[in-house]
């Protein structure tokens, strides 16, 4: 069963992308309406939050958050600015990140300029294309929306215990480049 989740304002501060991977380059420019496809988003459901996010018609224990194993669609309605920073992996070597000339980290980065929105939606995650560490902030004036699968919803914890088992098989794959 799909789930569309209203994340907009303050609600979105209870949805945590920091274990999530994204397609980022799906931005080539900014547009009224940006929708972006994660894997692996945590929805902080736990009552350890005080007032925790409230997920009607979904069972999960109040001691715990919900992890999305599987992708889910985060639309933002009504963009009006923003900015995408991506930090390169290096696959090459033993560094973590790709370094310049300089030894400096090798950093993409898009702005788009805006004077003020209703709210500032403001993200870190792991990209996936091109490889690395994905900041994004996009300045909105209208719904952001979460869409997700119920059925790729599992305990947190279940999660930390097992990344491999729920993460994303390319990722993986991805990943384990990185630490050979």
């Amino acid at each position: 069963m799909s789930y569309q989740l209203d994340i907009t304002g303050n609600q979105f501060d209870f949805v945590d992308f920091s274990e999530a991977s994204a397609y980022v380059n799906l931005i080539p420019k900014l547009g009224h309406q940006i929708e972006l496809h994660f894997w692996g988003i945590t929805l902080l459901t736990s009552q350890v939050w005080g007032e925790p996010l409230r997920l009607s018609g979904i069972e999960h224990n109040a001691n715990d958050d919900i992890y999305i194993a599987g992708y889910a669609m985060v639309i933002f309605h009504e963009v009006i600015g923003g900015e995408l920073k991506v930090t390169l992996y290096d696959p090459d070597s033993s560094e973590y990140f790709l370094k310049n000339h300089n030894n400096q980290p090798v950093i993409l980065q898009k702005r788009w300029g805006f004077k003020s929105a209703n709210f500032l939606y403001e993200l870190d995650c792991v990209s996936e294309w091109p490889p690395g560490a994905c900041y994004l902030a996009l300045a909105s004036n209208g719904l952001a929306q979460l869409n997700f699968e119920v059925s790729d919803c599992i305990p947190a914890q279940q999660f930390v215990l097992n990344p491999n088992q729920y993460s994303q098989a390319g990722w993986k794959e991805d990943t384990q480049a990185h630490s050979k």
